[in-house]
């Protein structure tokens, strides 16, 4: 195993007060971070994780929601390899909003994993059927979590480092038989 790594970058997006600062909070401290100040363009987190004896080292962004930073923001998630799109339960706008955000991603080169999360399940589920079925036709995982409680917010990042290094696995794999082919064939056209 090696001591170095791979370099993970998982963005943060979703409109102001969704919860992503307490999210990142949660997962990186295992505590709630009760009223943090609004981020201002972006903050930068590193956490190094060992998953199935893969070490990765953990570019964390949390994003602005503001909408005077949302000009900015694709210069954060343009070489993501994960993006969180972080919506509010209880707020069928903040959900509009996150599908709206998935555009704007999807119609850069780079498409990283997208992973949908529901966030403050403390609070009234607004937008439960309406996201799920989202999440349904889209196939974009989707996970209810709570920066409140920790409900689900170490499952959702687990999952979306298990499915990056997977998807890694599988690049390095379709990588070799391409060389092995091209090798193949090279020493036929040779000799």
């Amino acid at each position: 195993m090696s001591n170095i790594g791979r370099e993970v970058r998982l963005v943060m997006l979703g409109e102001s007060s969704v919860g992503k600062t307490s999210l990142l909070y949660r997962y990186m401290s295992d505590c709630f971070y009760e009223n943090p100040a609004s981020t201002i363009t972006a903050s930068f987190y590193k956490k190094r994780i060992v998953d199935q004896n893969i070490p990765t080292n953990l570019q964390l962004w949390d994003t602005a929601g503001q909408e005077k930073f949302q000009s900015i923001t694709p210069l954060y998630y343009r070489n993501a390899d994960i993006i969180f799109i972080v919506f509010s339960v209880d707020s069928t706008i903040s959900f509009e909003k996150a599908m709206h955000t998935i555009e704007e991603v999807r119609s850069h080169k780079n498409q990283p994993n997208i992973i949908l999360l529901g966030n403050k399940l403390d609070l009234e589920n607004k937008v439960k059927e309406q996201a799920e079925s989202f999440s349904a036709i889209t196939c974009y995982p989707l996970f209810w979590v709570s920066a409140l409680s920790g409900s689900g917010v170490q499952e959702a990042f687990q999952q979306a480092i298990q499915d990056v290094n997977r998807k890694h696995k599988e690049v390095k794999r379709q990588k070799k038989l391409v060389k092995e082919v091209d090798e193949k064939v090279s020493k036929k056209l040779c000799c």
